[in-house]
Order: C-alpha cells, then sequence, then structure tokens
C-alpha cells in the first residue's frame, strides 16, 4: 500500500497545473518554495482575465444600465466609466513617461564616452532615474485602476431573454404543476415537519456540537437515503442521459468561481475560503466543471454538445434563518448531483428545455408534487439569460420550496473562461444573424462587453447547467410527503432497490 501511494504521488508530480487547482504541499515544501507558489499563483490570476472593451461599456452605458436595473445588480455602472477615464488618463501618461525612457536610453546607447560630453550623460543619467521613479508610482496606480475596472466590468450582468417576468421573486410565472399533494395522513392529524420525522426515524442529528449551526448528520436510512439519491440520478443521467461522469475536487480558485458569476472577492458571503491559500471551498461543481475547458484549444463543433454529469458537495455562508429555512432547507455543507453543458449558440435554447424535462422526469419518479417557474429579472444572478426553478410541496409550510434550477448563461462565462469552438460555415453566419437581429430589437449588447476572438473563425461556446438532485432538500420533502398515520415514511419506489428493497422508514420505538 506504502509503495502504491509513493509510486502515485510520484506520477501526480508530473502532472502540468492545467486546471484550477493546485497540488496539496508538505508544511516543510511549502517553506522552501514560496516563490515557485506565488508563481503559478499568479500564472493562473493571469490565465482568467479576459479582455474588456470598456469604451463599448462607456458608448453604451445607458442600455446596460437598462439591464442592471432590471436584474438588481449591484455594478456601479457610473463610478465605472468615471473610472475609466481615469484610467485613460493615466495610460497616456505612463505610456508618455515609458516613450522619454527609451529615448534616454537610446541617447545614451549612441553617445561616446569621453570628457566632451560627461556633463551631458550625467544629465540623461540623473533624468533616467527620476523617470524610473515616476515610472514605478504610475504603474502601481495603472494597475489598480485596470484591476477595479476590471473587477467591476466582469460583474456586469448577462443580457435578459424578452419572455423574462420583470421583478422581484414574487413575479415568477408558473409555467407547469406536476403531481398531486399527499393525501397519507387522516383529516385533521397534525403534519410533523422533516426535523421531528428525523428525530423519531433516528435519521438526522445536528452537528452544532461538532461544526457549528446549519451542519447536521444523516443517519441510518438517512445516510442510505443520501447515497441512493446520489447514485440513482447519477447513473440515470449517465447511463440513460448520456451525459459523461464526473467527481470534482471540493477546492477551486476563486479567480475560476468569479468567472463563473460567483463574486468570491468581493461578496464574502459566496463563498467559504481557505486560510492562507488562494483557494476556496466549491459552492457547486458547475465551477470545476467550468474549469475543466477553460483556456483549452478550440473545441470543434462536432464536439458539442458537451453534458457533464457532477456529484460534489457544496459549501454555502449564506444559510438564512427562520421558519423559512428551518432545519435542512438552507445548509452550509450538502452533497448535490448537477447537469452542465457546453453548447454551441444555437443548441441552447433547445439544451435548457431538455434539462428542464430531465428535471420533472426525475421529481416525478420520486412522487413529488411541485410547480415549475418561469424566474423574474432581479432572481436570475449576473450569469443566467434565462432560468427555471422548480418549487416542491412542504406540507409543514403549506407553500412550495425551491429543489433545483436550470439555467442558460450563454456566453456570459465561457468569454471569462474563455471557451471557444470552431463552427461551420453556416453556423458562423447563423449567429451574426442573431446578434444582428438583437441590435435592431435593441437588446442591450451585453456580449460585446467582451470581444469575439480575434481570430474570426472561431465564437465562444454556451453553458448551461441545471440541478438533478439536491440532496437535502430532496430529503427534506420525501420525509414531509410520504409520513404515514403511525409514524413512518415510505421510501420511493425508484430508491427501493438502492436500500435493500426497503420499503418504509420506521421509528425507533
Amino acid at each position: 500500500m506504502l509503495k502504491l501511494f509513493k509510486n502515485f504521488n510520484i506520477y501526480n508530480n508530473k502532472l502540468n497545473l492545467k486546471y484550477y487547482t493546485t497540488k496539496i504541499q508538505q508544511p516543510q515544501q511549502q517553506q522552501k518554495q514560496p516563490e515557485q507558489q506565488e508563481e503559478i499563483n499568479q500564472h493562473i490570476i493571469n490565465q482568467i482575465k479576459p479582455r474588456i472593451d470598456f469604451q463599448f461599456i462607456k458608448d453604451n452605458e445607458n442600455k446596460i444600465k437598462d439591464n442592471i436595473i432590471k436584474r438588481k445588480s449591484t455594478v456601479e455602472i457610473d463610478k465605472l466609466i468615471k473610472n475609466y477615464e481615469e484610467y485613460r488618463i493615466i495610460k497616456k501618461e505612463l505610456d508618455s513617461f515609458r516613450a522619454k525612457r527609451n529615448e534616454i536610453a537610446s541617447k545614451m546607447k549612441t553617445m561616446m564616452k569621453g570628457e566632451d560630453n560627461k556633463q551631458e550623460r550625467l544629465e540623461l543619467v540623473e533624468q533616467g532615474k527620476q523617470i524610473k521613479e515616476d515610472l514605478i508610482l504610475l504603474e502601481e496606480k495603472h494597475d489598480r485602476y485596470f484591476n477595479e475596472i476590471t473587477s467591476e466590468a466582469l460583474k456586469i450582468p448577462n443580457n435578459t431573454h424578452p419572455s423574462v417576468p420583470i421583478g422581484a421573486e414574487s413575479n415568477a410565472t408558473i409555467i407547469k404543476m406536476v403531481g398531486d399533494k399527499p393525501n397519507y395522513l387522516k383529516p385533521g392529524e397534525p403534519i410533523k415537519d422533516h426535523l421531528e420525522l428525523g428525530e423519531s426515524l433516528g435519521i438526522i442529528k445536528s452537528a452544532s456540537k461538532t461544526t457549528g449551526h446549519k451542519y447536521y448528520y444523516f443517519t441510518r436510512e438517512g445516510a442510505m437515503l443520501e447515497m441512493a439519491l446520489s447514485f440513482w440520478a447519477f447513473s440515470k443521467l449517465t447511463y440513460q442521459y448520456g451525459f459523461e461522469s464526473v467527481i470534482t475536487p471540493d477546492l477551486i480558485h476563486p479567480n475560476l468561481a468569479e468567472a463563473c458569476g460567483f463574486h468570491a472577492r468581493s461578496d464574502a458571503d459566496q463563498l467559504f475560503w481557505i486560510k492562507d491559500r488562494d483557494l476556496c471551498l466549491s459552492a457547486t461543481s458547475e465551477i470545476p466543471l467550468a474549469g475543466m475547458y477553460s483556456n483549452e484549444e478550440p473545441l470543434q463543433s462536432n464536439q458539442l454538445p458537451i453534458k457533464m454529469v457532477g456529484y460534489s458537495h457544496c459549501f454555502r455562508p449564506e444559510a438564512g434563518r427562520g421558519l423559512q429555512n428551518k432545519g435542512i432547507y438552507r445548509v452550509h455543507q450538502f452533497s448535490k448531483v448537477e447537469m452542465f453543458i457546453i453548447s454551441t449558440p444555437n443548441q441552447s435554447n433547445a439544451i435548457l428545455d431538455e434539462l428542464l424535462k430531465i428535471q420533472i422526469e426525475l421529481f416525478s419518479e420520486l412522487g413529488l408534487h411541485f410547480r415549475v417557474l418561469d424566474m423574474p429579472s432581479e432572481d436570475l444572478g449576473a450569469p443566467a439569460y434565462r432560468k427555471y426553478d422548480i418549487e416542491v410541496w412542504i406540507p409543514s409550510k403549506q407553500e412550495y420550496g425551491e429543489i433545483s434550477s436550470a439555467s442558460n448563461c450563454t456566453d456570459y462565462q465561457s468569454k471569462r473562461l474563455n471557451i471557444k469552438y470552431q463552427p461551420t460555415k453556416e453556423e458562423f453566419q447563423k449567429q451574426q444573424q442573431q446578434q444582428q437581429q438583437q441590435q435592431e430589437q435593441q437588446q442591450p449588447e451585453n456580449y460585446k462587453i467582451i470581444p469575439s476572438p480575434s481570430d474570426y473563425s472561431l465564437l465562444f461556446t454556451h453553458t448551461l447547467n441545471g440541478t438533478a438532485c439536491a440532496i437535502p432538500r430532496l430529503i427534506l420533502a420525501i420525509l414531509e410527503n410520504n409520513q404515514q398515520s403511525d409514524g413512518s415514511v415510505l421510501i420511493p419506489k425508484v430508491l427501493q432497490p438502492f436500500m435493500n428493497n426497503q420499503k418504509v422508514i420506521l421509528p425507533l420505538k
């Protein structure tokens, strides 16, 4: 076993740092090679910075601002444009000083050594020293402004689909109701919530003593339910729908998260950070799945769509309190099966419908009652062009609660991750026509904030994501909807083969 572990380490050390993860090193190695680690981290940071057309933002300020307001984004477009103007002045001054430096260096090279021009040489040396000092200050100021306007520009949200309802979450449109509300209990019989059921069945325990608020244990059939749900959804998507199965890393680089639309550096509530490391815990497998194809060679049209299903632990700092978020509905850590797709622009709308169809089938097979919502503009976040949510009936609350979402992010993520493909001639022409239609319909042209690839034969891909199985919320829904008068809970038929054909979870007493 020791030999096998040693061989694994030898092989692992030969791997290039191709994706946005870093190798775990021993403490003594970290002390010996801090400069090397910093160089690797800086390489990752530089890789993921896209080129931004700030002049386009300035020229289309009103259109972009309208979309920002529509989506209730926090981007300060006025401040961004003001800082961009300051940046242009600084850059012009910096270019001027660099030209002077080069001019002095050129004169020094052509000047002959000797007493005749000694004074002139000394003057040039002094001028060079002063310009060098000025350049250091100017370059620092230039980089500070550039990083600030780049960071703010990357937060500008995606375009909004014309059919998306405008406004807050309450404006969501119900587009489908599926299944019936449960009727296992007798009329007037009290409904237990999932925590009461979890305690009486002995399958949910608080982990507040070991980890803190909003952490939990699944035990006995609770643990088996997690395993059954995970493998059922994972295997169904792999074998029935042809998704490529992936187990993703839990640690990610924050720049990768930001490229996917999570504001890792500016919003501490979105991600958990690792102390003394430029790494954070992944909020969803969508992020490392996207990273697999970042900065790679352009894909070929016939390779798309690429459909992946990821299984991962998810870590979220935000966890609301109150009855709405009671128990395991909103927690800091959970397991999730996630669908992630890279497609051509012409494929993405149909694929979003396909993702929604898969989700409806999954939750229908679990015997749940739920509704499908077309989510409004303020609930889309930064990356989504359009998003559907599915909300399940929660008997103890007598209301619906979200269990999944499916989003078309168009080229928002791919432009930030540099995921390109080689289209056919017909695909390229069709994409140009669609962009022309957007201009004619006066839709915000946010796709030009990050310009098209310099190689005009290439296009950015589209990316989509959809929840297949968010474990705690599905366990909550199964417990509450399948509770019986005797205190037991029915196990959904599709999960029974993964639980030794057990049909019911009985109370401890």
